[in-house]
Formats: structure tokens, sequence, C-alpha cells
């Protein structure tokens, strides 16, 4: 087994991804929704602190947290926290003096009271605006939320202190406003709603982008290994044939020889052989030694070629092979136009192509030859009356070492393809199944090719 076949770049990278992108939308989702939180409920709590401290600057409420035994600073600082407890978002209101101890409260049973645990507060008194929400349950349990289980779960707390008017660097006291903020709980969830669909439509788009990226990549990978592999293939077989090639010269020659020098004086029949087997002898050679020169050119320089009468050599050539198998053929009338293509390689394809279509009417029956053109290329086409082959065979037959013949060596119609493709052209083959095959081969016009 291949390592292609063990090992899916793009299957391994669409795991991989989907894991890694899932976790960051995830993890970005949740850092950005606290964030936007956080912010939403700092600004709210920042707009109460304005209000509350100009409120209490305004009527010089605020000396009530510096002198909480004076009467009258007592009465104008409840006048100002029963307009603040009038309003409908706090649920409960605390003033704290500057030694945490509750001065005020809309609960009566937390005034005097004082939470040593309570960190917000703290922090409040150090001078610093602090907003925190929860859900009553979680968390360390404060004295302030004593009796408003029952009211709500999710709880805004704003920690506000108040600065000295003549000294700003002074807090004087705290107040808490415990809010059950419908409005800003309602805008909180849809922005954070909002952004969780906007991280899983981005991670959507992020994951499907990427994967077409590393698809096509595989894809191209993919190609070109297997347009590599048989590359390698069909060099390894031209050389092979080089040479076998040359290996065949030797014993050739020696049939030649044997044939001529057969007696001349015999019968007319024995001389007609003799003739046959010295023709068949120097097409091979011929073959050979075109061979051996296409193992040898790396790039074939090419020409103007006239297609016609290079079918009509081609045709000749294979008469007698034609003849004992009871084949005829035809070729269209006219003659068609030149193609930019290497003399000697084009006739040793069309050779191939035409030898291919003979073997595969054992019984005999009709070739015919016909060509077009269209779009600058000549489109010539050779129909066989054979027995077809299946579709799996058709998309292997161009293959390296595939053959659908007993003993073939596969490397004609391959080397052919790859020829073609090095000049600007194709080969093609439709098989219909126990009527034939057609074999297609496209090549540049000469007046195209040449520029």
């Amino acid at each position: 087994m291949d390592a292609t076949s063990t090992f899916s770049l793009r299957r391994r990278f669409a795991a991989t991804s989907l894991i890694v992108i899932v976790g960051i939308a995830l993890g970005l989702g949740w850092l950005l929704s606290q964030m936007l939180t956080e912010r939403m409920l700092k600004r709210e709590g920042q707009v109460s602190m304005e209000f509350i401290r100009n409120l209490l600057v305004t009527d010089r409420s605020a000396d009530f947290l510096r002198n909480p035994a004076d009467p009258g600073l007592q009465q104008r600082f409840l006048g100002t926290m029963e307009h603040l407890s009038s309003m409908t978002e706090p649920m409960r209101a605390n003033a704290f003096g500057a030694d945490g101890r509750v001065l005020w409260s809309t609960d009566r049973a937390l005034i005097g009271r004082r939470d040593a645990d309570n960190r917000e507060l703290q922090e409040a008194l150090r001078g610093e605006l602090v907003v925190h929400s929860g859900t009553l349950g979680r968390g360390p349990d404060k004295q302030e939320h004593a009796g408003l289980s029952q009211q709500t779960h999710y709880f805004v707390e704003s920690y506000i202190p108040v600065l000295a008017p003549d000294d700003p660097r002074k807090v004087l006291g705290v107040i808490e406003l415990y809010k059950v903020p419908v409005q800003l709980s309602a805008a909180i969830r849809e922005a954070v709603l909002q952004l969780w669909l906007a991280c899983a439509g981005s991670a959507v788009v992020l994951f499907l982008a990427l994967n077409g990226v590393v698809g096509r990549a595989d894809r191209v990978m993919r190609e070109q290994q297997a347009r590599l592999s048989e590359s390698q293939a069909l060099a390894s077989a031209v050389e092979l044939a080089g040479a076998v090639a040359h290996n065949l010269r030797n014993p050739l020659a020696s049939i030649r020889t044997a044939a001529e020098m057969m007696d001349g004086g015999a019968a007319a029949e024995q001389a007609e052989n003799r003739e046959d087997i010295i023709a068949s002898v120097d097409r091979a050679n011929r073959w050979i030694t075109e061979l051996v020169r296409v193992s040898h050119a790396a790039q074939l320089p090419r020409e103007a070629v006239e297609t016609t009468p290079m079918w009509r050599d081609c045709l000749l050539e294979l008469q007698p092979e034609m003849h004992r198998q009871g084949v005829q053929w035809r070729l269209q009338e006219g003659e068609a136009p030149a193609v930019h293509a290497h003399p000697a390689m084009l006739r040793q394809i069309l050779l191939s192509v035409l030898a291919n279509a003979i073997e595969a009417m054992p019984q005999g029956g009709p070739i015919a030859i016909g060509w077009r053109t269209a779009h600058g290329r000549l489109e010539m086409t050779v129909d066989d009356a054979g027995t077809g082959i299946s579709e799996e065979a058709r998309k292997a037959l161009f293959r390296p070492f595939f053959s659908t013949k007993s003993g073939g060596l596969g490397i004609g119609l391959a080397l052919a393809r790859r020829t073609l493709s090095q000049w600007g052209g194709l080969i093609g083959l439709e098989s219909r199944n126990g009527a034939g095959s057609r074999v297609t081969i496209t090549l540049p016009l000469a007046a195209h090719g040449a520029r």
C-alpha cells in the first residue's frame, strides 16, 4: 500500500483544522463575551456614579457621610436617598461610611452592620468604582444579599465611592446600588448572541476557505504525483525498450541473412515467403531504429507534417497483416492540413494505433480513418469494428505497462499520450461495448503550432 492510500492530506487537515478552529472560536467567543459584558456593566456603573455624585454634591448631602451624627445632614441625606430608592431598577441601596459600616439602607435591618469580608466594598473605599455581577447562591454569601434570593437570581452591584468636594482623593463613603437591570441584561444577551453568531460564522467561513485551499492543493499534489509516477514508469519503459531494441538487431540481422540465402530457384511460394520475411525484418528494423532514436531524444524537433500521405504509408506497411486477417480500410478522401509534429514519432504513433485496431478484430472487419479541423487543430479518428473494451480498462489504457493484449508491454499508447501532450495534442479512446472503438488524435495545425 503506497503513501497516498494511507495518508490523506485533506482528511487529516479537515479533522485537525476543525478541532483547532472550534477551539479558537469557543475561546474567542467566551473571552469577547466576557469583555463585552464587563464593558457594558462598567459603563452602566459609570453613568450611575456620575448621577449619584452630582446628586450628593448638588444638595450637599454627601457631608452626612463625613458627619453622620449631624441631624440636619442626616435629614438632607435621607431625602436624597429616598429619591434614589424611588428609582425602578435598584432593588436595594446601601450607604456605607468610611469605616465600612452601613449608615443607611432600604432594608433597615442592615443599618449599623459591617461586612468585613466584602472585597468589592474595600476596593470602593480605596476610591475605585466596582461593578460586580453574579447569581445568588454562587460564590461567597454577603450580608446585603439577605432576603433577596426569593426575588431574583441574577444581580448587578455597583459600589460607587463618594469623594469629598474639597479633597477628591478622600473617600467619604460608598453608595451601593443592587440592581436587576432588565433592559441592560436584554441588551447584553442580544450583543453576546450576535457575538457568538459572528464567531460561529467566521469559524465556518475560515474552515471552508482553508479546506477549499488545502483540498485543491491535495488534488494538485495527487495529480502531480500520478503524473510523476507515470513519467518515471514511462521513462523506464522507453529506456528498457531502447536496450531491448539494441539486443534485437543481431537476431533480426541473422533472420534476414538466412532468408537471403534461401535457394532462389525454389518454388514461387517459397520465394514469396522469403520476400515477406525480408520485408518484415526490414520493417521491424525501421521500428527499432525509430524507437532507439526516441529513447535518446528528450525533445523531438517538430516540423510541418502532411498526415494523409503518412496514413497511406502506414496502411500500406500493414497491408500484409490486414490481408491475412481480412481487415479492410477506408481513408477519408481529400488531403488533411499539415500538423506541427515530429515525422518519425508521429508515424510510430499512427502505426501503433492502427496495429491495435487490427488486433482488436481477429475475425476481420473495417477500419475507417477520418479527420476534421476545428479551432486551429486537426482531429483524426480511427474507428474499428472490434469487441471494444471495458470502462475500467479504458481508464487505465494509457498508463505505462498496462495492456489488454496477452504478452503486450503496454508502452505504445502511454508513449503516444506523453509525446502528443508535449506537442500540445491529445489522444483519447471511446469504446462502444460490442461495437468497436474509436481512437481520436488531436494535434495543432502547422500554421498554429509553429507560432
